[in-house]
């Protein structure tokens, strides 16, 4: 991709993708009537067979990665590499948390093609009403996609059902780092720049290139990796950056008593939901 920005990708990819419900193990049904049921496959069988699998309900494993911020992700086995659409109903959020991680994807194998359409119409609408239009083919795209029903991460199980990578929140960090300490964890937070709302103690800092993060009424310093990624590029001397969320994965480190988060990957991410948006989705 070069230099090119996600915003400028995204400009090119007319017709981006809504989503669908995450997946909740084995069972769910959705997509089974217009589909068939879900098989396992390899990664590499649906990317150099694609013919084979248009249009197929499958179930396959591999690493995620953005593409485009909060748009467009990729699952990648090997050589293997396809391009991965949220289904409806399905947000960034449900994706982002999982980033670099080994996931297992359920959805349908849909082949990119030169755009069609049929009075005005697009073809992808006509054959799959069910599922978000693709975007016409590109150098910058795999040549195969796949329309998530369904995803989990691969590497953490419960009764060997996949699950969410779940965030830790800041005070529970702050609250017992020692628990914490050299485990991998996920934050989601508000960019707060160099410390320019003086939300931690000034000269905490370890590093001239160290940046704030707030979760809730807490905040923590974020060490070893700049504020930016693909598609997006945070200063830290800038207040007006500061309306942006991130999802910051790293381990904690604690240093003549202040706490550190070591970050290993930085992606955009969005706001917390209401309150009340939560308390209804746990009802």
């Amino acid at each position: 991709m070069g230099r090119l920005t996600g915003a400028v990708l995204v400009a090119l990819l007319a017709g981006s993708a809504p989503a669908q419900a995450p997946y909740t193990g084995p069972a769910q049904p959705q997509g089974d009537r217009e589909y068939g049921p879900a098989r396992v496959v390899d990664l590499d069988q649906v990317v150099f067979a694609p013919e084979t699998y248009q249009r197929s309900h499958v179930i396959v494993v591999g690493n995620l990665d953005m593409l485009v911020a909060n748009s467009y992700w990729t699952l990648t086995q090997g050589t293997a590499r396809v391009l991965l659409i949220p289904g409806h109903g399905m947000a960034a959020d449900d994706l982002n948390p999982m980033m670099g991680a080994r996931v297992e994807v359920r959805g349908i194998v849909r082949f990119i093609r030169v755009k069609e359409s049929v009075a005005g119409v697009d073809l992808d609408l006509i054959e799959d009403p069910g599922l978000p239009p693709l975007p016409g083919p590109s150098a910058m795209l795999p040549r195969v996609s796949l329309t998530i029903l369904g995803i989990g991460d691969r590497d953490s199980r419960d009764g060997g059902r996949p699950k969410k990578a779940a965030l830790t929140m800041a005070y529970e960090i702050l609250e017992n780092p020692a628990e914490y300490a050299g485990k991998t964890v996920r934050i989601r937070g508000q960019f707060r720049g160099r410390n320019l709302f003086g939300d931690l103690p000034a000269g905490t800092e370890r590093s001239r290139d160290d940046w704030v993060l707030k979760d809730g009424d807490r905040a923590l310093w974020v060490t070893g990796k700049a504020p930016r990624g693909k598609g997006f590029s945070l200063d830290p001397a800038y207040r007006g950056d500061a309306v942006r969320w991130l999802l910051v994965a790293g381990k904690p480190e604690v240093a003549n008593g202040v706490v550190y988060l070591r970050a290993s990957k930085v992606i955009l991410g969005s706001p917390p939901p209401p309150v009340e948006d939560e308390e209804a989705a746990s009802n």
